[in-house]
């Protein structure tokens, strides 16, 4: 929701060109001002700036393809690898060629309540392309790319967004007027600090490469039937059938199969109910531009969460809603899209949605287990058989936390995917905090000349 704000203005500062009180806010003019001199962005890109385009929705498909983005995909300085869609090779190859983006690319969004956030396209992704929200922007190295990739994230870049966007239905920021941003200029001193981010950048998504390939392992290795595919022809006795559940998903032979082959002969638990807790929504007469991040179930992002989302809110609605997520507590959705899972690897101050709900292991062990498991075909088979379609929206039942069976560890589990997932984690993790300590460090450069680059 928008705030109401009010600030004075020189009457001979109106342009006949716009009458948006935002672009006389005193903060956009400083920045304006301040940055008459400086280089624009068009001055480091290679060719022009081009804008994606979406395909028909039959040159979609479920997995194999060209990997496409979509702006809700694309956050401050990363994008959400779990998000990606698939469209057919030859129509990104031909009817949207002008848009295909390469490693260290700069994925800029520019329409609606996602406009503004850049972020590099992964060493991980060799070919992508993108809706036409986004735009792709060429540089001449990975390092000029880096830098800008902060400025544009930067605060005040925001603000300098924030009195450049036309508004059509939404907000709109064409590829001319992104062309014209004004940049800080990139000096040498930086590079240093730009092979680092780089490198952290590189790791970051190479990890979760390997926490990828140990959930596509633990369901080889089961041999779990599973498959995202809507199932038909199947049959049912009406004498199984369960006037609890009258949903399909319920019913499907390779649903069963698929959790009674992870369980077998095994000893199995279930959720401690004490250790859930479901999220709350707080209004969106409550949002805020800074404070505490609330994190929506679109905000789950490479296995944890965004904490630079698009809402915000006081610290003192943690305090009302009694919520308190730490390091290490496992959030999944329930609503919208059940089953996105992610483990918190920040002990920073967040609150989550309505959406969402925590679950907080006893130990270490658990927490790499029960995420193995959710994420796997066993888990989505859980969260097929138990979500039910209620005012357009999915839903998870709260079944679900009753029939979830966990089963006992064995050595070969703890040893080839509870080991290796948890240093894949600690990885990501490292590789995150390198890239936020560069960025921050780089962003105060941009006010206060003699910052030390030295980190």
């Amino acid at each position: 929701m928008s705030k109401s704000e009010i600030f004075i203005t020189n009457a001979i500062n109106i342009s006949a060109q716009s009458f948006y009180p935002r672009n006389y806010d005193p903060k956009y003019l400083f920045v304006r001002d301040g940055m008459l001199n400086c280089p624009v962005l068009s001055e480091y890109v290679i060719g022009d700036i081009k804008g994606g385009s979406t395909p028909p929705a039959y040159f979609f498909y479920k997995s194999n393809g060209i990997p496409f983005i979509k702006t809700a995909a694309v956050s401050r300085h990363f994008i959400n690898t779990n998000d990606l869609q698939r469209i057919n090779e030859n129509f990104h190859n031909t009817t949207i060629k002008r848009s295909i983006t390469h490693p260290y690319d700069i994925i800029y969004t520019m329409t609606g309540k996602f406009m503004g956030k850049a972020a590099m396209c992964p060493p991980t992704i060799s070919e992508m392309n993108m809706s036409q929200n986004s735009v792709v922007i060429h540089t001449a190295t990975p390092k000029e790319a880096a830098f800008l990739t902060i400025y544009l994230n930067s605060k005040i870049n925001r603000i300098q967004v924030r009195g450049s966007y036309s508004i059509t239905k939404q907000k709109y920021l064409n590829q001319g007027k992104i062309a014209q941003l004004k940049v800080m200029k990139y000096e040498k001193k930086y590079d240093l600090l730009m092979e680092r981010y780089i490198k952290a950048f590189d790791n970051y998504y190479t990890s979760i490469q390997e926490i990828k390939k140990f959930i596509e392992a633990f369901d080889t290795k089961n041999n779990l039937p599973f498959s995202d595919e809507v199932q038909f022809g199947f049959s049912v006795s009406p004498s199984t059938l369960d006037k609890c559940m009258l949903c399909p998903n319920y019913y499907r032979p390779d649903v069963d199969e698929t959790i009674s082959s992870v369980i077998g002969d095994r000893t199995v638990t279930g959720f401690n109910v004490e250790a859930i807790k479901k999220g709350d929504e707080i209004g969106s007469e409550n949002y805020l531009e800074d404070g505490v991040p609330f994190i929506k179930t679109s905000d789950i992002m490479n296995f944890d969460v965004d904490y630079e989302p698009d809402c915000y809110s006081a610290e003192s609605t943690i305090y009302q809603l009694e919520q308190e997520i730490r390091c290490g507590d496992i959030i999944f959705t329930k609503d919208g899209k059940p089953g996105e899972v992610a483990i918190i690897q920040e002990d920073d101050k967040i609150i989550i949605s309505s959406g969402l709900v925590k679950y907080r292991p006893e130990n270490e062990t658990e927490r790499y287990w029960l995420f193995l498991l959710l994420t796997s075909k066993y888990g989505k088979s859980y969260f097929k058989k138990w979500f039910v379609l209620a005012s357009t929206m999915l839903h998870l039942r709260a079944d679900f936390f009753n029939d979830f069976k966990i089963p006992e560890i064995s050595d070969y589990i703890r040893d080839s995917f509870i080991l290796p997932l948890k240093k894949a984690f600690e990885t990501k993790k490292k590789c995150y905090d390198e890239i936020i300590k560069i960025k921050t460090t780089v962003e105060d450069s941009f006010t206060n000349p003699d910052t030390d680059l030295n980190i």
